[in-house]
């Protein structure tokens, strides 16, 4: 059954071209897991049954196969999680989804020589009424979460110069100067090599703000996003906010899709 409101989750997307790239192989989504499987409304109202689904995708490939790769994830990754959403293990469920989707896209690309090799990264937040959330991500868009005392990145790129620097084998500084850094060691479709997900789990308390975004935000505007999703948080509404980032993103040159989503988490009684 869906719940009347106990909590609330306010929310906002925006997804841009940027100032340089010709079309957009970003998405977004939001959705709803209840009874049925449903586009998430702008002011929820009612908790669904199994809780909202936010994500990010950034697509790679030919042909624009990177616009199918991610769109193809932004809405298979839910259909996946919907059929599973009543198992006892919600971080197992969600990985499956994840393996899932990856599988699908493999053979989506198999059936068509234009999309062949076609892939994505995906991060995805699963959030429940009482707070609880479950993240699963894969590639270099990122999930971070924080408020006034501080921000954390909850996913790790999995890009070679970051996965260098997690396994001590160059340290960040020296990393920068490798050309093959960014190339990604996981992402969804791709060549098919076996999925490895992250996947993790936490408590979302008042006054946190979580914000999900491709590379084209941080690229241009470093590593450091929390003071930026503080301010953008600030504004009179999340979509101002995410309008601000995204407006930042291309002050700094916008040399790539720009894609961020904004989400605050109100538990009953809060203002």
């Amino acid at each position: 059954m869906e719940n009347p409101v106990r909590s609330r989750l306010q929310w906002a997307a925006l997804s841009d071209q940027g100032r340089r790239r010709k079309n957009n192989e970003d998405a977004w989504g939001a959705w709803s897991l209840g009874e049925v499987l449903a586009r998430m409304p702008e002011d929820p109202r009612i908790w669904p049954a199994h809780g909202f689904l936010l994500l990010v995708s950034d697509g790679m490939g030919g042909a624009k196969a990177g616009e199918v790769a991610s769109r193809f994830c932004a809405e298979q990754l839910a259909r996946e999680l919907f059929s599973r959403r009543t198992q006892p293990d919600q971080a197992a469920a969600l990985r499956e989804a994840f393996v899932a989707t990856h599988n699908k896209l493999i053979a989506e690309a198999q059936a068509d020589p234009t999309k062949d090799g076609m892939g994505a990264t995906l991060s995805a937040l699963w959030v429940m009424a009482d707070g609880t959330y479950h993240f699963g991500h894969v590639g270099d868009s990122r999930i971070h979460l924080g408020g006034p005392e501080g921000w954390q990145q909850l996913t790790e790129d999995q890009s070679v110069g970051a996965g260098m620097v997690r396994r001590g084998e160059m340290s960040a500084e020296d990393v920068t100067r490798l050309r093959y850094r960014s190339m990604l060691e996981q992402v969804m479709g791709g060549e098919g090599v076996p999925l490895a997900p992250q996947i993790g789990s936490g408590q979302w308390t008042s006054g946190l703000i979580a914000g999900i975004c491709s590379d084209g935000l941080y690229g241009p505007l470093g590593d450091d996003l929390g003071p930026l999703y503080q301010e953008a948080a600030a504004r009179p509404s999340l979509d101002e906010g995410v309008a601000w980032l995204v407006g930042e993103a291309n002050e700094a040159g916008g040399p790539d899709n720009i894609t961020v989503v904004l989400a605050r988490f109100v538990p009953e009684g809060t203002a």
